[in-house]
């Protein structure tokens, strides 16, 4: 195989038979956003025709992963109205750290905005937006076109922004908190975090202590953010606990995010084979 040529045009995705064609500047993401196990396709595009200026489509997967089925879409909504920004390039994103998977949306004039998910992972539902912003308070601007991704880029935990734009020029925003978003009232609960074996082959115990009666929720994400499994989800007592885990997930770097009420901790997991 000569340098360079790995990859080859399978064939161009379907929807009942016929190619799928998004209009003009679609931009996909791949995520289970029903979370039935199957791999669905979310579209940002842009339309020509008012007001409908860039919808964000969800095309659910009939079929399987190895054999994905598209047959109609949906458009995703925020307070009952259609989403729309000129050029949408939609990433599936846990920003807040909440346990439920958020949307964040590059446009047109280079801003990148984050809609809040008050729903479930099983079915999103959003109210209103914010924009992304630097610690300054201004917006982060590609300039024009807005095209980012999520990475840890230090590999501490936190995902930075990578953007670029119109302009061609490549951004890195290091994340030093929850990026333009307001901090929630803070106040230590979670205590001795820790992950034991790490790295893990099969099983591992994950080991805390709360200091006051709590809703927990511990989740798994990927080194690319994108939600793996969720390990607990149940109130607790004061005291110390621990939860043993079967590591069903392929080798790899993962985060496990674990949210007592306000307290949010992050503890970074191996998985080797």
């Amino acid at each position: 195989m000569e340098e360079g040529r790995g990859l080859t045009l399978l064939d161009t995705l379907k929807i009942s038979g016929v190619n799928l064609k998004v209009n003009y500047n679609s931009n996909p993401e791949i995520n289970d956003w029903n979370e039935d196990g199957k791999k669905d396709l979310i579209v940002g595009e842009q339309t020509y025709v008012s007001p409908n200026t860039g919808n964000i489509r969800v095309y659910l997967n009939q079929g399987t992963n190895d054999n994905p089925v598209f047959t109609t879409y949906t458009v995703i909504e925020s307070s009952g109205s259609d989403i729309y920004h000129y050029r949408a390039d939609p990433r599936i994103f846990d920003l807040d750290r909440d346990g439920v998977k958020d949307l964040l949306v590059g446009e047109s004039y280079g801003y990148i905005f984050f809609y809040r998910n008050i729903g479930t992972n099983a079915n999103p539902a959003f109210a209103g937006y914010d924009t992304l912003k630097m610690e300054s308070g201004q917006p982060i601007d590609a300039y024009y076109g807005a095209r980012f991704g999520m990475v840890d880029w230090y590999g501490d935990g936190d995902y930075d922004i990578i953007v670029s734009g119109y302009d061609g020029y490549i951004e890195m925003y290091e994340n030093t908190e929850v990026v333009g978003i307001g901090e929630y009232g803070h106040e230590t609960i979670i205590q001795t975090l820790s992950i034991s074996p790490n790295p893990v082959t099969n099983t591992a115990t994950l080991s805390y202590t709360l200091v006051q009666p709590s809703q927990v929720g511990i989740t798994v994400y990927g080194a690319d953010g994108r939600y793996q499994s969720t390990m607990f989800d149940q109130y607790q007592t004061t005291g110390h606990h621990t939860l043993n885990w079967k590591a069903d997930l392929p080798a790899g770097v993962y985060f496990v995010h674990m949210a007592a009420d306000t307290d949010v901790q992050t503890v970074r997991m191996i998985i080797v084979r």
